[in-house]
């Protein structure tokens, strides 16, 4: 009898043994999370290989762009709390997913399931998910296919209590996932993407074409000018027929004219005629147009044109004293800007007593000339 206890005894003891070695991972893992976490869920998400927990072949949605090229062989990518238990409380959901993938090609036919899960652990099951073919892909660079999907979710199924549920994960289950993140070949999701009315009005990346043309037009990154960094902007490729996709289009397009140098007086007086020269080059040699703001709410709106290379000489006049800032930038005749330039130019106040016989009169009365110092 006391065998048969000390024998359960010792397999109890063996089994609480094994199950404590296998959860250091996790706990090590739950350590490292806690380092991890955002308050905030809306916004664009690279699906980057560094998984911050150091577990194989799982990657992690990062705000940050890789620098490097980092190509997963998996299918499923952590983002470690959008609301860390105990730090972040406020309820939160998704509405929407963009899927912008790189996934290796196949020869044969191929379909992913792809979709997402939350949980305060890792499962490997899917809250919602929908199919993707890889037939029907946009573009094929370096035998990556660039594909696009859009996934409208269950806002009472993909939400965050910050208590029970914080763990956010991207799934594509099949055969051989294997997703791409380079600096010129993108893999991101985004999450609560907004309306198409609104994003027809938002160009995040300043690059003169819209969000809306960005995602579902042209499929490239609304929050990235240079989409395929080639060096070539997102508009300049569209405009002249390249693939703002492909880095190896060998496009040859328009390059934009260089910011324009300001040379004048940086310091003068009220009611005086200015001149101030600018001058900028064009790589194709183009003609050129000028942009220029005084900076006292006066603007020289696209003058000219000129020829590249040519100076250019603007008068102006400021009418009221303090710190002002020119700036221009060049256009050339294809429509391409140059970044702005600048100039500060200082209009101080006028001090009466400069006058000579004022100057004296007010050296024999030191009262008189403070309060005129502090007024003037």
């Amino acid at each position: 009898m006391n065998n048969l206890i000390f024998r359960k005894g010792l397999v109890f003891g063996l089994i609480i043994i094994i199950i404590g070695i296998n959860m250091i991972p996790l706990t090590e893992g739950m350590r490292k999370e806690k380092n991890y976490y955002n308050t905030e869920i809306n916004g664009i998400y690279y699906l980057r290989d560094d998984d911050p927990m150091d577990w194989e072949d799982v990657g992690s949605l990062l705000m940050g762009q890789s620098i490097e090229n980092e190509t997963t062989r998996c299918g499923m990518f952590i983002n470690f709390h959008f609301a860390q238990s105990g730090i972040f409380n406020a309820e939160k959901s998704i509405k929407n997913i963009y899927y912008h993938l790189w996934q290796k090609s196949f020869e044969q036919h191929i379909e992913y399931e792809i979709g997402y899960s939350t949980s305060s652990e890792h499962a490997a099951g899917f809250n919602e998910s929908i199919w993707i073919d890889m037939d029907n892909y946009i573009t094929d660079v370096n035998d990556f296919r660039l594909i696009q999907a859009y996934q409208t979710t269950d806002p009472e199924i993909a939400i965050f209590n910050g208590d029970e549920i914080y763990n956010f994960t991207i799934k594509l289950f099949g055969p051989n996932p294997n997703i791409l993140c380079s600096p010129r070949q993108q893999s991101f999701v985004i999450l609560n993407l907004e309306d198409n009315e609104t994003l027809l009005k938002l160009d995040r990346d300043n690059d003169k074409v819209s969000d809306f043309e960005e995602l579902y037009i042209y499929f490239t990154n609304p929050f990235d000018k240079d989409t395929d960094g080639d060096g070539y902007s997102d508009y300049n490729e569209v405009n002249n027929g390249a693939d703002p996709n492909d880095y190896q289009d060998n496009f040859e397009g328009n390059f934009p004219p260089y910011p324009p140098t300001i040379t004048g007086p940086q310091e003068g007086k009220i009611g005086i005629k200015y001149d101030y020269k600018f001058k900028t080059t064009d790589p194709e040699e183009n003609y050129v147009y000028y942009y220029i703001v005084w900076g006292d709410d006066q603007n020289e709106q696209w003058i000219g044109h000129y020829s590249s290379g040519e100076e250019v000489i603007i008068s102006h006049i400021w009418k009221k004293n303090g710190q002002y800032t020119i700036m221009a930038k060049a256009r050339d005749y294809n429509g391409a800007e140059s970044d702005w330039a600048e100039l500060n130019v200082n209009i101080p106040r006028t001090r009466i007593f400069n006058n000579p016989f004022l100057k004296n009169l007010l050296e024999k009365m030191p009262i008189i000339k403070k309060v005129l110092s502090i007024i003037s």
